[in-house]
């Protein structure tokens, strides 16, 4: 009895709603990119509102999934997939978006690196700086990738600690920062107009905002699904449901506070860069990096440019093992017989796509990329819980089957 009370409790609900809120809040929720890319840039009302819609429906999803799994007594995706679509081979189509996701991700982070140190530097990050600094980034993801897992592996939990209070810091900064009037400030002081918000509708439903915002974020931010059913082997029903909770209010909260800060700098940030002024032609590339730096606080700069260079470079080497681990055994394994030079050859593919793919940029990435994934998301992994699982579980439950 006490056993089950404690996997059911609110503080085992926390600790695995932890592991939702650490995949979420990496490098590219800290950088503000996609906060600004999907939220901010429709107004305050939306930011604040949008993420969390977005992350409550992630939280059904995300409840039907784990619910499924503990009435089956799976603790993988792969198998818990499997058993949801009506044949087996369909958990390829899971497959497909958390491949694309991954590589995608981690795209994001070597061009998200190479923008932060050259953010860092005062250099612009565009044209042949773009590659050079991406480069740079490679070099290191080879060498750590190589060497270095298990010591970012190690330094993970700190890291994150270490950027989500940053990350709050930051916000606060900004907010205090925009209610002073220096975004007032600077576009009178380099005579540049404000730039308006996006429209929340244009270009159709499929294309608005509240689709974009709120429905595909959720589709690829299913990411987290796979980490949060190994996370939740040990809860109950009840367990997993308070897990969920919580997760939505931490992860919807969080992006909500950040996405309302970002909302204040959007107009001051894309009219510097529409502008072309020097110093700001990619002020929304690594928003909360440049509001830092508009700020002026140098200590909290500095900082918070050094964690989040660490986040995005943690993120492509623990990412990258995983496929390294994932793909190693298959690739040409009678051909080549040694297991280390398989994974080196993984390694080194899985860099050279990720690296191509970086010099589109953070962007365009987390728009674009995340964007297809998380529309693939919604027909392949969103509508299916809803469809298959639901009935599953009232099935499994009628047939006497809990995980309480």
């Amino acid at each position: 009895m006490e056993k089950n009370s404690l996997k059911n409790s609110w503080a085992m609900g926390f600790t695995v709603a932890s592991v939702w809120f650490g995949t979420h809040v990496g490098g590219g929720f800290a950088s503000g990119n996609q906060v600004v890319g999907y939220f901010s840039k429709f107004g305050a009302a939306a930011a604040l509102i949008y993420p969390l819609l977005a992350m409550g429906i992630l939280a059904c999803i995300m409840h039907i999934m784990l619910k499924f799994a503990r009435l089956n007594g799976f603790n993988n995706y792969k198998d818990t997939y499997r058993a949801l679509y009506p044949q087996p081979w369909m958990e390829v189509f899971f497959e497909v978006f958390y491949i694309i996701i991954i590589l995608a991700a981690v795209a994001a982070a070597v061009a998200g690196a190479g923008n932060v140190l050259a953010n860092f530097l005062g250099i612009e990050y565009v044209g042949a700086t773009k590659v050079i600094m991406n480069l740079i980034i490679v070099a290191i993801l080879v060498v750590l990738s190589i060497f270095g897992v298990k010591v970012v592996a190690a330094a993970s939990t700190v890291l994150s600690i270490l950027i989500m209070i940053s990350t709050a810091a930051v916000v606060i900064a900004g907010l205090v920062a925009a209610k002073d009037g220096d975004a007032v400030r600077l576009l009178q002081q380099y005579s540049v107009e404000g730039a308006p918000y996006a429209s929340q509708f244009a270009g159709g439903f499929f294309s608005s905002a509240p689709f974009r915002a709120i429905l595909v974020y959720a589709g690829f931010q299913c990411v987290s699904i796979p980490p949060m059913i190994a996370a939740s082997e040990e809860m109950g029903t009840t367990g997993t449901k308070r897990a969920c909770i919580l997760g939505w209010l931490m992860n919807g909260l969080a992006l909500s506070l950040s996405g309302y800060m970002l909302s204040k700098w959007y107009p001051l940030l894309q009219g510097l860069q529409n502008a072309g002024i020097e110093g700001f032609k990619t002020a929304t590339s690594i928003p909360n990096q440049t509001v830092l730096t508009i700020i002026g606080l140098k200590w909290l700069l500095a900082f918070f440019s050094i964690l989040l260079f660490c986040a995005f470079v943690s993120t492509c080497v623990t990412l990258i093992f995983t496929m390294v681990q994932r793909f190693q055994g298959k690739f040409f394994p009678k051909a080549i017989q040694s297991e280390q030079i398989r994974k080196i050859c993984v390694a080194v593919i899985a860099i050279a796509v990720c690296f191509s793919i970086s010099l589109l940029g953070l962007t365009t990435i987390t728009t674009k990329l995340y964007g297809y994934d998380g529309y693939y998301a919604l027909i392949f992994v969103v509508l299916p819980a809803l469809i298959w699982g639901i009935p599953k579980i009232k099935k499994l439950e009628a047939e006497g089957k809990t995980a309480e």
